[in-house]
This record gives C-alpha cells, sequence and structure tokens, in this order.
C-alpha cells in the first residue's frame, strides 16, 4: 500500500514536468521562429508562368517584401535562361518606368514592400519555346538570397485579346492639354463599366521616354494607384499626371492611357503639347539699381534682356510704373518683336532707358519701376533715382551775387566824391 501511495503522490508531478517541457518547447519554437524571421524578404512573380505571342513583350507585375525586423537594402538582377541570352529584359517602376537595380524596404506596412514592372521583349528572330528568366534578389552584406523564376511560352499566334468597345467606355473632356515645359500634365479620365458586374482594372499608359507618371483617384491626387474598382453600370473619374524632363523640346507628345480587367482592354489616345520654357531676364549694364540725374537733364543707361527658357518670348514692349509727375520715361528700341533662347544666339538684346525730371524737381532719391512685358513672361526692375540739382543755376546764382557786390561798390564810390 505504502508503494502505490506514493506513485500516486508522484503522477501529479510527473504531469506538471510533461506539461513545462511542452510549454518550453513551444517557446524555444517561438523563439527559434522568432530568430528565424529576424532577417528575411520574399520575391514573387503573380504569374510565374505566361503564353505570348511572337511579338508581344512580356509586362508583368513583380513584387518583392522585407519580412525581416530591420531595414534591407536588396540588389536586384534578371538572369535569362540560354536560350534567352538576347532577349532584352529587366525591371522598372511601374509607372515612371525607371530602371531599378536595389530596392531599400523598411520593416513597416506600407514601406516594406514594392511592385515593379518585370519587362522582357523577345528579339526579331526568334523561335517559338518555352524560355526562362531568374530574378535574383541579394543583401547588401550578402548574406541573404532568394530568387524568383519566370517561365515564358512562345508561341506564333496568340488569340487576341477583346477590345471592350461596348462594355467599357473612356471618355476625357480635355484629352489634349497645352503646358510650358516643366509644368505637370493632369488629364481626368472616366472609367465606365456597362456590365452587370464588377470589375477591377489595371491601369497603364505609353509615353516617350524620360518622361515619369502616375494614377490616382480624382479628388486624391497624393494617391497612387495602379489598379481600380468600377462597380456595376458605374464610373470612375482617374487623374492621370505626367511629368516631363527638364530638358524637354517644343513639340507634340502622344500619350496611350489603357484599363484592363480578364479579356476586356480599352484604351484612349491623350496627348501633351509641350510649347517650351521661358524665362525672361533683364539687368542694367553695370548691374547697380540705382543712378543719379541733374533736375531738368536727361539722364541714359542700357538694359539687358535675354531668355533663359527653350522657346522664343514674343512681343514684349517696356514700359514704367511709380513715375513721379512730369517726368519723362522713354525706351529704345520700343518693343522687341521675339526674344529668342539665350542658349541660341549667345547674347542679350540691348535697351537704351532715358529718364528726364522736370527742372522744379526737388533734390532727393525717387523710385521707378521699369517693366518689360512679352506674351510669355514679364520681368520688373526697380530702380531708384537720386536728384540733384544743376550746377549751373549755382554759377547764376554766383553771378548775381558778384553783380550786386559791384552795383553797391560804385554807389559807395560815388557817395565818397560827394
Amino acid at each position: 500500500m505504502k508503494f502505490i501511495h506514493n506513485k500516486r503522490l508522484l503522477f501529479p508531478y510527473l504531469l506538471a514536468v510533461l506539461f513545462l517541457g511542452f510549454f518550453a518547447g513551444l517557446i524555444s519554437f517561438g523563439f527559434a521562429q522568432e530568430k528565424k524571421t529576424e532577417r528575411d524578404f520574399l520575391l514573387f512573380f503573380k504569374y510565374p508562368s505566361v503564353t505570348i505571342g511572337i511579338k508581344e513583350k512580356v509586362d508583368l507585375d513583380f513584387t518583392v517584401v522585407n519580412t525581416g525586423k530591420r531595414e534591407e537594402e536588396i540588389a536586384l538582377s534578371v538572369i535569362p535562361d540560354e536560350k534567352a541570352k538576347k532577349w532584352d529584359v529587366g525591371l522598372e517602376t511601374k509607372w515612371d518606368k525607371m530602371e531599378v537595380h536595389s530596392v531599400s524596404l523598411l520593416t513597416e506596412d506600407p514601406d516594406n514592400s514594392v511592385t515593379l514592372r518585370f519587362y522582357a521583349r523577345a528579339p526579331k528572330e526568334v523561335k517559338e519555346g518555352k524560355y526562362s528568366f531568374v530574378v535574383r534578389g541579394i543583401t547588401k552584406d550578402k548574406k541573404i538570397q532568394h530568387s524568383a523564376t519566370l517561365t515564358v511560352y512562345l508561341k506564333r499566334e496568340r488569340p487576341i485579346v477583346e477590345e471592350a468597345s461596348q462594355n467599357i467606355e473612356l471618355t476625357s473632356d480635355y484629352p489634349s492639354i497645352e503646358n510650358p515645359a516643366g509644368k505637370e500634365f493632369k488629364f481626368i479620365v472616366s472609367v465606365k463599366n456597362n456590365t452587370d458586374k464588377s470589375m477591377v482594372f489595371d491601369l497603364g499608359a505609353e509615353y516617350p521616354y524620360g518622361w515619369r507618371a502616375y494614377c490616382s483617384p480624382r479628388w486624391e491626387e497624393d494617391k497612387k494607384i495602379s489598379s481600380i474598382k468600377v462597380n456595376a453600370n458605374g464610373t470612375e473619374n482617374l487623374l492621370l499626371t505626367l511629368i516631363p524632363p527638364i530638358n524637354i523640346s517644343k513639340g507634340e507628345y502622344p500619350i496611350k492611357f489603357a484599363v484592363k480587367s480578364e479579356n476586356m482592354t480599352k484604351d484612349i489616345d491623350l496627348k501633351a503639347i509641350v510649347t517650351g520654357t521661358y524665362s525672361l531676364k533683364m539687368e542694367t549694364e553695370t548691374g547697380r539699381l540705382n543712378l543719379e540725374a541733374i533736375a531738368g537733364e536727361r539722364k541714359e543707361m542700357n538694359l539687358y534682356l535675354w531668355n533663359e527658357g527653350s522657346a522664343p518670348i514674343e512681343d514684349i514692349s517696356f514700359f514704367s510704373t511709380n513715375t513721379p509727375k512730369d517726368w519723362k520715361i522713354s525706351f529704345d528700341p520700343e518693343k522687341i518683336p521675339s526674344l529668342p533662347p539665350y542658349e541660341k544666339v549667345k547674347k542679350p538684346e540691348k535697351l537704351k532707358l532715358s529718364i528726364s525730371s522736370p527742372s522744379r524737381t526737388l533734390p532727393g532719391d525717387y523710385m521707378i519701376t521699369i517693366k518689360a512685358v512679352g506674351k510669355q513672361d514679364q520681368r520688373d526692375m526697380d530702380l531708384r533715382v537720386t536728384v540733384k540739382r544743376s550746377t549751373r543755376w549755382g554759377w547764376v546764382g554766383v553771378g548775381i551775387v558778384l553783380a550786386i557786390i559791384a552795383s553797391l561798390g560804385g554807389v559807395f564810390v560815388k557817395l565818397g566824391r560827394r
């Protein structure tokens, strides 16, 4: 009986030890898992295997996610298989199409992931078949490395995606916009879903090399999106923003905006008209903004104008404001028909400014504003004119005083003789 009694006492202790061991195992497993995900990342294609026509371009989303607990800089490279060595391949940003070679990701959503655009274009002489592309990612310290593989089946012909002529409508009240270079082009595009079911549309655009673009909801310009949901028989308004490069030339640039859902696609042609940049500059010959003048006399000074923009400034006229009463301001020439960019002519345009104040003008400082106004740009310049009395009036005063002294002297001489 004593032996049995001890076994009963021992059973709760054995059970406690088993539970402690189980929980200790869970805790150690948790620590192991935590240690495992201290640093890591994922690479993946949403569609890792696709079929395209022989003249088509592969254009797919590629996502990089930082799953660890520290910021990571991940270098990316695309490695084609032996048969695809001559393909044009790469990774780029989705909207502005900048080539991407590495990404820097934080640890918190949404900054812990990025979706890029993987592209691959076959050379002209290419055969049907299977082609593979490996995207490799490696951390900056080269301690973690992963890869994702895309398989492309190339065929001579592929069923054409249905043109959604009736089911989807794309419209824009202003499909052609004119702006000077350096200014953004903002197109409002309406997407209408004429079907009886809600649809999610992928958004895309074709635009000239070097431009940048992004799409956003109509009233949320700071939010960039790559897809949008349109309810059955509903309409959504989008804002397509395009940013031309700084050194863009004057001209017309075609833009194609498209939406795609399932096997339907629809596009709309837009046009960005760049009129060039206009930057009118004006300075005095000496660089100083003050001059001295004599009351009643004309004062002349030279001004120089030039255009730092990329397109000519037309019909430049000159005039003055804040001009004191009875002053006369004139310009030679009075107008400049066209001022071409300085980069083309390599010299400024010379302008002669003449200022005349009345002879009764009191000595002191006077401010006048000179304006050069063209069709595309204008420039103001404030000049301080210091007016002084003419020295000839001083000599007239001296002469009068001498004449008075002489006459008085004559009077005293006559009186002395008497």
